[in-house]
């Protein structure tokens, strides 16, 4: 079974939830939370991503926002930012802006920025521009340094694609999900 997940805009950090929630003017209330939205909506980097200690996903997951892995991904990412949890494990190659791991990756990494926490573990060769290990931290692999800036989409060969009905979904599982959901309609129409 593949996941596609479908990542909302959240509200920034920056945002101040303590003064919309005791503002005496409603409207104030609403035009902050509309702001909010509509300023996470602007740069595709501000949306993030979320999977659960307990979400397994076969597939690739290919994101031009944030990704946070607590889960399993059996399959390739790409995104600007990912972070794998204490819990989270990738199961294939890691594209990527800048990567902080504090979990497993058995797979190749390639990222501008790699950040390794002292609980983590790379079974793989890391490609990396910055490179920063804690101590305590296991890599079982080699690590090669690039001067040149590493164009992540050219090397993983994976961009994001528009669904049909409109609703954006990323890489080989949203054309699979997509094919999937064509076939099933295909079916039970009359």
């Amino acid at each position: 079974m593949k996941f596609v997940s479908r990542a909302s805009p959240s509200i920034p950090i920056n945002s101040s939830k303590q003064d919309v929630m005791f503002s005496k003017n409603k409207n104030s209330q609403s035009q902050t939370r509309s702001e909010s939205r509509s300023q996470s909506m602007k740069s595709p980097n501000e949306t993030f991503a979320v999977l659960a200690p307990n979400l397994v996903v076969s597939g690739n997951l290919v994101s031009e926002g944030n990704i946070h892995v607590d889960g399993t991904v059996e399959g390739d990412v790409q995104t600007v930012h990912l972070t794998i949890g204490a819990s989270g494990v990738v199961k294939g190659r890691v594209f990527g802006r800048e990567v902080k791991i504090s979990g497993r990756v058995v797979g190749s990494i390639t990222a501008c920025e790699v950040v390794l926490e002292e609980s983590a573990v790379v079974e793989g060769d890391i490609h990396y521009q910055s490179l920063s290990v804690a101590r305590g931290a296991r890599m079982n692999g080699k690590c090669q340094f690039s001067e040149t800036d590493l164009d992540i989409t050219a090397l993983s060969g994976k961009r994001p694609v528009a669904k049909a009905d409109g609703a954006l979904a990323f890489g080989d599982a949203a054309m699979e999900a997509t094919s999937a959901a064509t076939t099933t309609r295909a079916k039970t129409a009359p």
